[in-house]
């Protein structure tokens, strides 16, 4: 009997150690959230969700736009400058970044990593305009487009790069409507 509770107790506390280390950490601290929402976990499930605004990224990643364009605000993460488009009612529709090509290559792994299928390539980024159609951007690129399909309809990264700007790319990551 003493031997059969010690092996239960052996196995629940593995069990529990298991479950511990598989179970994240929500972020706390805003550094931390911002770094959070530049994965493949976050930016799936936020982008075009009712509760990801403006106001709520200031308030919750501790963050002032650096420049305002129209509805597009670009904040300073630290470690790359992001821009957050919002429709009328502060709703972030699509993120925006400019990264080097080490860090953008890691950043496109990881959500390939996380389910993103690459459907097409093209030229020209489409960025959408406050009026909501799609504009091409101002330079020639080279685009690839990658898609996770989500309960709540795809979610869309165009990932673009030109010789103009020769090591960096721009990536924007938005949900279709």
């Amino acid at each position: 009997m003493e031997t059969r509770k010690l092996v239960f107790t052996a196995l629940f506390a593995i069990v529990s150690l298991i479950s511990f280390a598989q179970n994240k950490e929500a972020p706390t601290t805003a550094e931390e959230k911002r770094s959070a929402v530049l994965t493949p976990e976050y930016y799936t499930q936020f982008i075009g969700a009712s509760f990801f605004t403006i106001a709520t990224i200031e308030k919750e990643f501790d963050v002032v736009p650096v420049r305002i364009l129209d509805l597009t605000f670009f904040y300073d993460f630290g470690d790359c400058f992001v821009g957050m488009e919002a429709n009328k009612e502060g709703v972030v529709i699509q993120m925006t970044l400019r990264l080097f090509s080490d860090v953008a290559e890691e950043f496109i792994q990881k959500a390939i990593d996380y389910g993103y299928k690459y459907v097409a390539n093209g030229k020209n980024v489409n960025v959408r305009s406050n009026t909501g159609k799609l504009l091409p951007d101002v330079y020639d690129t080279k685009v690839k487009r990658y898609r996770k399909t989500t309960k709540n309809g795809n979610v869309y990264l165009e990932i673009s790069t030109s010789e103009k700007y020769a090591n960096e790319y721009e990536i924007a990551i938005f949900r279709a409507q």
